[in-house]
């Protein structure tokens, strides 16, 4: 374990959440989890300040290790583990995540390329880079004893990372929990949930395989969810419905682009580069999923939970969820910090890679410009989306943190009582949502009569 950590156990505290459960939900995005960082640097004080802490912690991808590494920490007190998480970010570097890009490792991967282009037997390119420092990384950073005494002891409830099983292309959800009764899999998402005894770096490492940049993961553990995954952030990124699944009554959410439903652009983008062709897919797989359940959220808390004002909609809503066996919606709170505008940590990103990658700085350390030009060059956003991913540079780490504070401050300026519960403050839900989420249960509901 890294040095700088050696005092947990001396500094231990036997703190245990109390109250309504709280959720802290950590979606992924690379590099940019230095963001999640800060914004816990300002939001586990404010708990703290309030006699609360949290009794669930969900991540993929990126902050499935943040989430982790909270789980191991879960036995100090909120300023402590905020202190410890950030420093481990403000350590960390590219060459504790992945190998050098350009280096000897190069030739052997485009051989591979090649050899996967003509299906040569034994050839395979699984991923372009290669993430083993990763794994002694998890190693040092996350005390995975410590993970579990803090779940059996009761310091936490819940750890849930999500990784998508290759093999049906679902996200599965591995749930280390004091209980032995796991949350029913949901028919609109497919997620699985799969409970593991103690889970380990492999499984968090299975939750962070960016598709195409690196491998998937083999796991053996537990049996019945053996299978070869990549990142969880392809099906499932902000894992909201975990959280709520496992109790939370209160939900801290981090994003990484606003909450926003995103307006249509209806400029024409013609010359098309592949940097704005990937970042429209990871908008869509890592920011608008996000958006579209919290706002899920939102109406239900407006129209159908049973303390809102709506008593026609209430009626009906108890009625169809009791016939299917389930309980009445319950109002959720929640505190929710993104940035105030798209692209904000990509303009970040791009500024950070002019000032220290650009032009001749670029080589003493190649990788970043090769990458860049690979994704078309340019200064755009869609690049600078994209290196956001990979920049584990320390000025974009300590940018980001101090972006992530000051927007979990914002939130705390607009909620000096830190939760909130009503859409019209934050998002805009109407009575068309509440329709929209009477009608995505009902569908719900024929997919789970179709599967018996």
């Amino acid at each position: 374990m890294h040095d700088g950590f050696a005092d947990r156990r001396r500094n231990g505290h036997d703190l245990r959440p109390s109250g309504a459960p709280i959720a802290v939900v950590l979606p992924g995005g690379g590099a940019r989890g230095a963001y999640e960082a800060g914004a816990l640097s300002v939001l586990g004080p404010a708990m703290e300040a309030r006699g609360e802490r949290p009794a669930i912690a969900c991540g993929t991808s990126v902050g499935a290790i943040n989430a982790a590494f909270l789980a191991s920490v879960a036995h100090l007190p909120l300023h402590k583990q905020a202190s410890l998480l950030l420093e481990v970010w403000r350590e960390m570097r590219k060459g504790d995540v992945i190998r050098p890009v350009i280096g000897p490792g190069l030739v052997k991967s485009g051989l591979r390329l090649v050899g996967e282009m003509l299906e040569l037997p034994g050839a395979r390119l699984a991923g372009l880079m290669d993430p083993t420092p990763l794994t002694a990384s998890l190693e040092r950073w996350i005390d995975w004893g410590d993970v579990r005494d803090n779940v059996r002891a009761g310091r936490l409830d819940a750890l849930c990372v999500v990784a998508t099983a290759l093999s049906g292309g679902g996200p599965v959800g591995f749930v280390h929990s004091a209980s032995s009764r796991l949350p029913r899999s949901g028919p609109a998402d497919d997620l699985r949930y799969v409970g593991v005894d103690g889970l380990t770096a492999d499984h968090v490492r299975a939750s962070a395989a960016i598709p195409l940049l690196f491998p998937p993961v083999e796991l053996a553990c537990p049996p019945e969810a053996a299978d070869s995954y990549i990142d969880g952030g392809v099906r499932l990124n902000s894992p909201l419905s975990p959280a709520l699944a496992l109790g939370a009554e209160r939900v801290i959410l981090i994003g990484l682009e606003p909450f926003a439903a995103r307006a249509p652009d209806t400029r024409p983008l013609h010359g098309a580069r592949l940097a704005d062709v990937t970042a429209n897919i990871l908008d869509g797989l890592l920011v608008d999923q996000v958006a579209d359940d919290l706002h899920r959220l939102a109406a239900i808390n407006s129209f159908l939970a049973e303390d809102g004002g709506l008593g026609a909609l209430h009626a009906g809503a108890r009625a169809e969820r009791a016939a299917r066996g389930k309980p009445a919606y319950r109002r959720v709170s929640y505190a929710l910090v993104a940035p105030e505008r798209r692209g904000r940590i990509a303009e970040i990103a791009e500024q950070v890679f002019q000032e220290r990658y650009a032009g001749l700085r670029g080589l003493l350390r190649p990788d970043l410009p090769v990458v860049s030009r690979l994704l078309g060059g340019g200064r755009t956003r869609a690049r600078g989306e994209l290196l956001s991913f990979l920049l584990f540079d320390e000025r974009f780490v300590e940018l980001l943190i101090e972006e992530g504070a000051r927007d979990a401050q914002r939130w705390l300026d607009r909620h000096p009582g830190l939760w909130c519960s009503d859409a019209a403050h934050d998002l805009t839900v109407d009575h068309s949502a509440a329709a929209g989420v009477r009608e995505r249960a009902a569908i719900e509901e024929w997919r789970a009569i179709r599967r018996r």
